[in-house]
C-alpha cells in the first residue's frame, strides 16, 4: 500500500479536526502558524550565517528554547520571539490571511 502524500495527510488531518468541532480546528490553526512561524525563524536564522548554539549565546535565550520555537514545539511569549527576531533584524507582524505573498511569504 502507498505511503499518503502530505497532501493527502493534511486534508485528513484538517477533516479529522472539523468532525471534532470548532475547538480542533482552532487548535489546528494554532499548531498550523506555530510551525509557520518556527520555519520563518528557522530560515532567518539560517540566512544570517547562524547556528542555533550562536543565536542563544547573542539573545540570552536557551538554545533549547529555540530548537522548540524553530521546530513549532514552543508557544514563546511575544518577548522571546521579539529578542529573536530583532537579532535576526526581523520584525514580528499581523497579517491578514491571504494577505502573506503581498509581504514576501516564502
Amino acid at each position: 500500500m502507498a505511503k499518503p502524500t502530505f497532501n493527502e495527510l493534511w486534508r485528513q488531518i484538517q477533516a479529522e479536526a472539523k468532525a471534532e468541532g470548532p475547538a480542533a480546528v482552532a487548535e489546528l490553526r494554532r499548531m498550523q502558524h506555530r510551525y509557520r512561524l518556527g520555519a520563518e525563524f528557522s530560515l532567518l536564522r539560517k540566512d544570517a550565517g547562524l547556528s542555533q548554539d550562536e543565536l542563544a549565546k547573542r539573545t540570552g535565550i536557551d538554545q533549547a528554547e529555540i530548537s522548540r520555537i524553530e521546530r513549532g514545539a514552543s508557544n514563546a511569549t511575544e518577548d522571546t520571539l521579539a529578542r529573536i527576531a530583532q537579532e535576526l533584524d526581523a520584525e514580528i507582524a499581523l497579517v491578514r490571511r491571504g494577505e502573506r505573498a503581498a509581504v514576501g511569504a516564502r
